[in-house]
C-alpha cells in the first residue's frame, strides 16, 4: 500500500474517531464514570505540583468534556491553560461549561505538536494517548515541547483492560476486537530514553453492568467504539458473546480497566 493511501487511510480513522466522540458529549459528560474518576485521580496526583511549575501556560491534550479541564481551573486559576481537542463538538461543548478567562479553547490535533522548542509549563492528557497512532512517540514530542522543570502527566487504559471481556471471547474462539491499548513497559522504557524523571503507576478500575450488550452499548454511546484495525464481530457473533456472557456470570457484568498514570518530569540539564 503506498505512502498517499497509508495517510489517508489515517486521516479517515481520525475523522471518525472525531466525529464519534462529537457526537456523544451530551451523554459522555453525564456518563463516563470510568473516565471521570481516572481524571479526578489524575489532578490529585498533581498536587504535590502545583506551586512549583515553571513559568508559560498549561495545555491539555484531549478536553473531552472538560474532566480533566475543571481540575486545572481550580488549581491554576491565573495561568493560561489552552484546552484542546480533535473533536470541534467537544471542545464547544467544553467551552461552554467554563466561564473563566484564563482557559483558551481550540481544536487540536495532540499528534502534531505545535511547538518545537520548549514551551508549555506543563502538557497533561487524561485517557487520550490510547488513541495516538505511536502513544510514547506523541508523548515524547510533547516532553519537547515542555519546559525544563515542567512535567507531563497522563492517563490511559493499559494493555492489561478488559481481561473478562478477552477471556469470554477466548473461550468462544472469537476474536477480541477491543482496541490495542499501550504497553506500560514498553512506554516506560521509551519515556525514560530523553533527559527526564518518569514514575508510574497502575490500578484496576472497575464498572459493573446489568448485561454485556448494555456495556457495549455504553461504549458506542461513549464515542469509544472506534476501531483502529482488524475486523469486527458480525451480529450473529457479537449475539453469542453476548449470550455467553451474561449466561457464564452471577449478576452484574464486571468490567476492568487497567489504568496507568505517567508522571514526567523534563530535567534541567536537557
Amino acid at each position: 500500500m503506498t505512502t498517499n493511501k497509508l495517510a489517508i487511510l489515517a486521516d479517515d480513522l481520525k475523522q471518525q474517531i472525531s466525529t464519534s466522540f462529537g457526537a456523544a458529549a451530551p451523554y459522555y459528560d453525564e456518563n463516563a464514570q470510568v473516565q471521570r474518576e481516572v481524571a479526578n485521580r489524575l489532578i490529585a496526583s498533581l498536587q504535590p505540583w502545583r506551586d512549583i511549575l515553571p513559568q508559560g501556560p498549561i495545555i491539555e491534550l484531549g478536553c473531552g468534556t472538560g474532566f480533566v479541564t475543571e481540575g486545572l481551573a481550580e488549581l491554576y486559576p491565573k495561568k493560561e491553560i489552552q484546552v484542546t481537542d480533535l473533536s470541534e463538538e467537544m471542545v464547544a461543548f467544553c467551552e461552554q461549561k467554563f466561564d473563566q478567562d484564563n482557559l483558551k479553547f481550540r481544536v487540536q490535533d495532540a499528534e502534531d505538536p505545535p511547538h518545537e522548542e520548549p514551551h508549555y509549563a506543563m502538557t497533561i492528557s487524561g485517557f487520550t494517548p490510547q488513541w495516538f497512532k505511536d502513544p510514547a512517540q506523541t508523548l515524547g514530542r510533547w516532553l519537547e515541547a515542555t519546559k525544563p522543570g515542567g512535567l507531563l502527566l497522563a492517563s490511559f487504559p493499559g494493555n492489561e483492560s478488559f481481561p473478562e471481556w478477552k477471556k469470554k471471547c477466548e473461550e468462544l474462539g472469537l476474536p477480541f476486537t477491543g482496541n490495542d491499548l499501550p504497553d506500560v513497559e514498553e512506554m516506560v522504557i521509551k519515556m525514560s530514553v530523553g533527559p527526564a524523571q518518569v514514575d508510574y503507576y497502575e490500578d484496576t478500575v472497575t464498572q459493573h453492568y446489568e448485561s454485556a450488550r448494555d456495556f457495549f452499548r455504553d461504549l458506542k454511546k461513549l464515542g469509544a467504539s472506534t476501531q483502529r484495525s482488524g475486523r469486527s464481530l458480525t451480529p450473529k457473533e457479537l449475539s453469542l458473546l453476548i449470550n455467553h456472557w451474561d449466561d457464564s456470570t452471577e449478576g452484574d457484568i464486571t468490567v476492568s480497566y487497567h489504568a496507568v498514570f505517567l508522571a514526567v518530569k523534563r530535567d534541567y540539564d536537557s
